[in-house]
């Protein structure tokens, strides 16, 4: 007996000694970006909810072996054989991809969406202008994706066939990519990183062959070299094996999962772009395809997945406004608006070959008004493309 208590202390004392080394430890380490992180804030007593929650992100994000304690949570959790993390909010397929999901029992209700899509229609004062909407596949391939049994489906699909069918109603026209999916060629366990919700770039890149292909069918566009701008092997293609945690990788590790490929595409032939971003304080980047629209840093920090997002190695990412020129098409190109979620990104860098001018409106961050920018600039589309996870209130800003 004596034994046993003597054991129980000892235990007990060296928990409280793990404890107290692991909390100076994270005190240390922590408080630079605590105090980062307060000095950011203009803090008061109505925002103070805010800054309390910032502050517990910060700590969180930066706690000491933060992603020790992740990757040993998916060893455990693939060991114990479990389809859910975090009370369901990233689930996983039979195929072994991740998904977001929720329970649900019905579609989500669009009207009010589609209504502000009528709406941005009826206000664009340039009738030669033409609004579409671009519908990215969801991760769930219907066909394809099978969820075992008791895990739960957005029903994003039926969602986004409802909001289309409103906005046929409405008399606005949409290229739904779902629709051409399978005779696209790619595999379907190809469509999609299995770690991350974003297609893979390879499927952005065929999508954006398939956008001007209807424009042409469509409305009679002519696309210069279309079927050169079309042709995969005229890129050169890069892949970094093993390197991508996606966004849902990055919250249960890659014992769980694995990582993924990233492919980088990029034009073979010459190119001559100008790219204005609003990153910091904005910046401005010109030369070649490469040299204006891939943020080749974060392709160089592929040693953590965990603090590199691959996907942003285009266009660095989602930004509240950005705008590509390509000098080569001057005064020939298409010039285009997308209001955009972040699947538009590497779509427009493929799209941006065939145009003049790629404007890219994220409603999330822009603050101005979107239909006062499509009246005061010259446009042959607008093009609205969330995707069919993000047909919310959120990113439907417009149209009021």
């Amino acid at each position: 007996m004596k034994y046993l208590l003597r054991k129980k202390k000892i235990t007990a004392i060296c928990f409280l000694i793990f404890l107290a080394v692991f909390s100076i430890g994270n005190a240390v380490k922590e408080l630079g970006k605590v105090t980062d992180t307060l000095k950011s804030e203009t803090i008061s007593v109505t925002s103070l909810g805010d800054t309390i929650s910032k502050v517990e992100s910060s700590i969180n994000e930066n706690m000491l072996g933060r992603y020790h304690f992740i990757e040993a949570f998916g060893y455990v959790q693939k060991l114990l054989d479990k389809n859910e993390i975090n009370n369901f909010e990233v689930v996983k397929d039979q195929q072994g991809k991740l998904h977001y999901t929720y329970f649900t029992d019905k579609i989500n209700d669009t009207t009010d969406l589609a209504g502000r899509m009528s709406n941005l229609q009826k206000r664009i004062k340039d009738k030669n202008c033409k609004l579409l909407y671009v519908m990215p596949p969801d991760k769930y391939i219907d066909g394809y994706t099978k969820f075992p049994t008791g895990i739960p489906y957005s029903m994003a699909n039926q969602t986004a066939d409802s909001f289309l069918k409103k906005l046929k109603a409405a008399g606005i026209d949409s290229i739904d990519f779902r629709n051409y999916l399978k005779e696209s060629g790619i595999k379907m366990q190809d469509v999609f990183f299995n770690t991350d919700h974003h297609w893979k770039i390879q499927t952005a890149f065929w999508a954006s062959s398939v956008f001007f292909e209807q424009l042409e069918k469509r409305y009679g566009e002519k696309i210069e070299k279309e079927s050169y701008y079309s042709d995969l092997k005229n890129y050169n293609q890069i892949t970094y094996a093993n390197s991508f945690l996606g966004s849902m990788g990055r919250k249960i590790g890659r014992y769980y999962a694995g990582a993924d490929d990233f492919t980088l595409i990029y034009p073979k032939f010459a190119t001559n772009y100008q790219f204005d971003l609003h990153v910091g304080k904005g910046m401005k980047l010109t030369g070649r395809f490469e040299e204006a629209l891939l943020a080749t840093p974060v392709t160089r920090q592929t040693e953590n997945p965990f603090d590199t997002d691959m996907y942003m190695t285009y266009m660095y990412g989602n930004q509240d406004f950005a705008h590509i020129q390509n000098k080569d098409n001057k005064g020939k190109g298409l010039n285009i608006c997308i209001i955009k979620d972040s699947f538009a990104v590497p779509f427009a860098a493929f799209s941006s070959l065939r145009c003049d001018n790629v404007y890219l409106i994220d409603p999330r961050y822009y603050s101005k008004s979107i239909e006062k920018f499509i009246n005061q600039t010259d446009l042959d589309y607008v093009i609205v493309m969330f995707s069919p996870q993000d047909l919310v209130d959120e990113f439907f800003t417009f149209g009021k």
